[in-house]
């Protein structure tokens, strides 16, 4: 379609993000905008989309997304990668957990020539201004010399789009990263509107997530930049049930007048690389009797703290490899090793397969607490997918499905209007992204219209490449994507940029 194209959906339920009851309307797109919600009559010129019986909502806005950089390029490389779009996403905010991408103009310039599939935000880079900062400096520790050049450089960054920084201090100690630092990065952030994300210290695996979380409120409070807590979750069966205390500190920040919030995927298991059970393990990478013994010491202790070995499943990126989809129990017996031998076994061999993992290391009922929560947002922390790149974490393809499906047609925890507004206007109003989240004349015309009776994710921890079902039209900026649950192979995607003027705080 040209620039001027007309669509009219027809006859659906229209949720419109504001977490107000959903209504029967209408709803009419001309070139990139809604122009009109309600009674409307036929529309000369318009294509029409039947959506009785559907639900047109706001496309899904995903606030923690690593499309930029994974799979040897991400979305750049990968542009029409539909695993995102047909889940109903239309906008991923990316550049998390630190960060990989620097300078992200260059990046936004390259994205808007490629013709992706969603719209993309994006956030600066901690980690990588930090190492510019000490690059330009001389100077290969934290200091205020180092802060300066950083924040210069995060300054830089927002002028060119950014929506805030990013930072992964994931298992990173005070004198390596300190709280100092950054504050440092969210100052330099908070005169824009910019969020502070964060990939927080410790997420339980050292029962250091209180102080983690605590963390990000004391950085959005000393900074004045909107805190953000990335894929909130209580990692280990020493931490299941502790909820309470997590999200007293959201409440704290909330009566304090401290903007903070946080994203969730709806999974009981995370993503890792399967040697990251070696991670906190100190020796020698040899056939060392000795050292084999403590190896193996260490992945029990982790193994225990996932609550067993048939809570960590081996996902290979070898094409036929036995494990892949197996537990480490039954890794063990096809090895004929114990189970928490399985690690050293594959670990010492040359060369070593390329094995990652999924970590059962969640309760169901704590994620169903945070997601009830007032302070969550729905996130994926998925990657661009495409058959032959990888293991794939069903979250991939079926993060906003399942919420849809399971958890609001089958489990019935929250009401479909509610779960919407947390996939759209919530994440919008908390990043500062203007235009997009709600289903109202002048926004930009990102819709999925989906099957309220059918919507439900497939992929799984064996299989993580299915797409889900229900989600049956998607148009970004006013273009089909997706129509009648077929992905079209055309990308109208753009880049959104924060703009670059600074605010009195």
């Amino acid at each position: 379609m040209s620039a001027g194209n007309r669509i009219l959906i027809r006859g659906g339920t229209v949720i419109d993000g504001n977490n107000s009851p959903g209504f029967q309307a209408s709803v009419l797109i001309e070139g990139d905008r809604i122009a009109a919600v309600g009674k409307l009559d036929s529309i000369e010129d318009a294509e029409e989309i039947d959506a009785k019986g559907k639900v047109v909502a706001s496309g899904f806005i995903d606030p923690h997304n690593h499309a930029d950089s994974e799979v040897e390029g991400g979305i750049l490389k990968y542009p029409l990668a539909d695993n995102l779009i047909r889940q109903g996403i239309t906008t991923v905010i990316c550049n998390q957990c630190g960060g990989s991408t620097f300078p992200i103009g260059h990046f936004l310039d390259a994205f808007d020539k490629v013709e992706a599939v969603t719209n993309v935000a994006i956030l600066a880079s901690h980690g990588q201004t930090r190492r510019q900062a000490m690059k330009q400096t001389g100077i290969l520790k934290p200091c205020p010399e180092v802060w300066e050049a950083m924040r210069n450089l995060l300054r830089e960054e927002m002028e060119a789009g950014a929506y805030g920084v990013t930072t992964g201090p994931l298992g990173c100690t005070q004198d390596q990263i300190p709280t100092a630092e950054l504050v440092e990065a969210a100052l330099a952030v908070a005169p824009f509107g910019g969020v502070y994300a964060s990939h927080i210290r410790d997420e339980g695996e050292t029962c250091q997530h209180l102080e983690a979380i605590e963390e990000v409120y004391t950085i959005a409070r000393e900074s004045g930049a909107t805190g953000h807590v990335s894929h909130l979750k209580l990692w280990g069966y020493p931490n299941w049930g502790t909820t309470e205390p997590v999200l007293d500190i959201f409440d704290k920040a909330k009566r304090q007048g401290v903007r903070m919030a946080a994203d969730q995927y709806p999974y009981i298991g995370g993503y890792r690389g399967f040697y990251s059970l070696l991670w906190n393990f100190q020796g020698p990478s040899n056939t060392d009797p000795a050292w084999r013994q403590d190896a193996e010491k260490e992945v029990a202790r982790q193994l225990d703290i996932l609550g067993g070995t048939d809570r960590l499943i081996i996902s290979s990126h070898e094409k036929d490899d036995p494990l892949d989809g197996k537990t480490i129990r039954e890794a063990g017996e096809i090895l004929s090793v114990k189970p928490e031998a399985v690690v050293t076994e594959l670990y010492l061999r040359s060369p070593k397969p390329s094995l990652s993992a999924f970590f059962l290391a969640m309760q169901e009922e704590d994620v169903q607490v945070f997601m009830k929560s007032e302070h969550t947002m729905v996130g994926t922390d998925s990657h661009v997918r495409v058959p032959g790149s990888g293991a794939s974490h069903p979250r991939n393809f079926g993060t906003y499905p399942r919420l849809l499906g399971k958890y609001v047609r089958q489990e019935k925890i929250m009401s479909l209007e509610r779960m919407i507004f947390r996939m759209t206007a919530r994440v919008a109003d908390q990043f500062g992204i203007k235009g997009r989240g709600r289903i109202s004349p002048g926004a930009f015309a990102d819709i999925v219209i989906f099957d309220p009776e059918t919507v439900l994710d497939k992929s799984t921890w064996q299989n993580g490449y299915l797409y889900p079902q229900g989600i049956e039209w998607v148009i970004v900026n006013g273009r089909i994507t997706v129509a009648n649950e077929k992905f079209l192979r055309k990308g109208f995607g753009r880049a959104i940029k924060r703009g670059g003027e600074m605010y009195a705080i």
